[in-house]
């Protein structure tokens, strides 16, 4: 059990879905609020890294931008998570010490004891996952702010699974960067091992419950209007900001060999800031597609970006009428 400043917390059970303004609100909670607090919370499909990963490298950027699904970068360090209706997110908010705040297995108890109540042996797996018999189903990460500590983490309820896989590639094939990788897991949705089916509202309502438990002294709260304005503004400064997202990433290079209108050329490019600064094409040793090249120059490397250049030149004429769609989907 966590012993809440002065044995009381706030709790807020948020119904929010939208992810930016979620994740915007636990920076907000965790650097304007005093008081120690317990959230819930639920995304709509987004993509969320940690704070010093490769976006490109760690989602399949073609796919999700495609089916329009953001990418988000938060506040904390850790592996890449998919989030959809049918995965609940925590957040604990904590006061204390300095120097002893980072403690998975304390703030992740809370969860490991609810499912406890279902039949289900949750354990802490490695430094920052849980799982059920071997197969994760939660995702953990935290950020220490002063003497506060935001630790959060995903829980797989019943998630779109295949769609999951298809928005985070763990393999990074190509890339070359000195950024956080995510570790494959093999991962499973806590509705597969409960003894009875049941509604994730129902499962909600469990969690809440093992959270009153384990702090008695504990008052519910919903974000004021002010409150809200200033998460928007979090949201517009930073969350939905490409430089924020895209542009805080570490320099990687991407080199590979592809298939462009039925011949074989190399693809060698290096960022800075999330920023093509160098691209070139070649074919059999010799550069290819200059014009291209020139123009991707100091381009967010990133499939709307890159399109928009695309249209904005003669593609057809530098490639022979290609599909520009080709050529983007090959430069990730």
């Amino acid at each position: 059990m966590i012993s809440a400043k002065n044995n009381q917390m706030i709790l807020i059970n948020r119904t929010e879905t939208d992810p930016y303004f979620n994740i915007a609100a636990e920076e907000y909670v965790l650097k304007e609020f005093t008081e120690d607090v317990f959230m819930l919370w639920v995304n709509s499909p987004s993509v969320i890294i940690g704070k010093h990963q490769v976006a490109a490298a760690e989602a399949d950027m073609i796919y999700t931008y495609k089916k329009n699904i953001p990418l988000i970068r938060r506040i904390t360090g850790g592996g890449t998570v998919y989030h959809d209706e049918g995965n609940l997110n925590y957040s604990l908010l904590v006061s204390g010490e300095k120097g002893k705040l980072v403690d998975y297995e304390k703030y992740s108890g809370s969860v490991i004891r609810a499912l406890a109540t279902q039949e289900l042996i949750a354990s802490l797996q490695g430094k920052s996952n849980l799982a059920i018999k071997g197969l994760k189903f939660s995702g953990n990460a935290e950020h220490v702010f002063r003497n506060r500590v935001l630790h959060h983490g995903t829980i797989l309820f019943n998630s779109d699974l295949e769609r999951l896989r298809k928005c985070i590639r763990p393999a990074h094939n190509n890339y070359s960067d000195k950024a956080i990788r995510s570790v494959d897991s093999s991962i499973a949705n806590i509705t597969d091992h409960l003894p009875e089916k049941m509604s994730m509202d129902k499962f909600r309502k469990i969690l809440l419950n093992q959270i009153k438990l384990d702090f008695p002294v504990i008052a519910g709260y919903s974000f004021s209007m002010e409150d809200k304005q200033k998460i928007r503004k979090l949201v517009h400064d930073k969350y939905s900001s490409p430089d924020w997202n895209f542009g805080y990433s570490p320099k990687y290079s991407l080199s590979k060999e592809i298939i462009f209108m039925k011949e074989k050329y190399r693809i060698d490019l290096k960022t800075e800031k999330g920023m093509i600064r160098e691209i070139m094409f070649s074919k059999n040793g010799s550069k290819v597609f200059t014009g291209i090249s020139r123009h991707l120059k100091n381009v967010l490397h990133h499939p709307k970006t890159i399109k928009d250049v695309f249209l904005s030149i003669n593609f057809a004429m530098e490639t022979d009428h290609a599909n520009p769609d080709e050529l983007i989907a090959a430069l990730f």
